[in-house]
């Protein structure tokens, strides 16, 4: 018997009438802190992600983030969302060729620290594969391709995976900070994600509607 998935679509209540995307997914993320468990191996292993410290968030959000990690997760989502190994595999090795020698190290670092940390999870699907074309040497393991993939395998959907790869970085970025940092935490995600998902294509688009 062949089963049918129905597209993931993620609804957010309208806080107020003048309430914009951005006040929207902030409220809404409120409610998601579980959700940090799944990332919690790569934030305990690693000391630096993509983002050096708080002072490289607006480079890197303005940089990196838009020209390759946004798109990444968006096509990678997508890719395990289809059931699509290959296409995986080539968002990763787009990711190699796009990302500096020390980012790229550090993505597939962290990459291979989520990779383990969800091995014994039962009926992995399209991760699995994932996990095996890893194994093989035929695909490699940043950290955008596999949380999208093991975001896909927990249900989660694109939103969630964006706004969740950026609290990691948040995270990880101010843990060490001596100083409040510039940015308001989630206020800066919400935003952020609210540009990530406005560049979406019509089927993966953020959807607001009032319930």
């Amino acid at each position: 018997m062949k089963l049918h998935l129905l597209p993931t679509i993620t609804l957010l209540p309208t806080p107020h009438d003048t309430a914009d995307d951005q006040q929207i997914i902030e409220d809404w993320s409120r409610g998601l802190d579980w959700v940090k468990w799944l990332l919690g191996s790569v934030r305990a292993r690693m000391e630096v992600l993509l983002v050096g410290d708080v002072s490289d968030w607006n480079e890197f959000s303005e940089g990196l983030l838009r020209e390759a990690i946004g798109p990444a997760l968006k096509t990678a989502w997508k890719c395990a969302h289809a059931n699509d190994l290959a296409g995986l595999i080539a968002a990763a090795a787009k990711l190699s060729a796009q990302l500096p020698p020390a980012a790229c190290q550090r993505s597939l670092q962290a990459g291979a620290v989520l990779l383990k940390s969800t091995k014994h999870a039962r009926y992995q699907g399209v991760l699995g594969r994932l996990r095996e074309a890893v194994e093989q040497g035929r695909c490699d393991e940043h950290i955008a391709i596999v949380w999208a993939a093991v975001g896909h395998f927990f249900q989660l959907s694109l939103t969630n995976v964006i706004a969740e790869y950026l609290r990691l970085e948040w995270d990880i970025a101010t843990r060490d900070a001596p100083t409040p940092a510039p940015y308001a935490g989630m206020s800066s995600i919400a935003g952020l994600t609210s540009q990530i998902m406005h560049d979406a294509s019509a089927e993966s688009a953020l959807r607001v509607v009032d319930v």
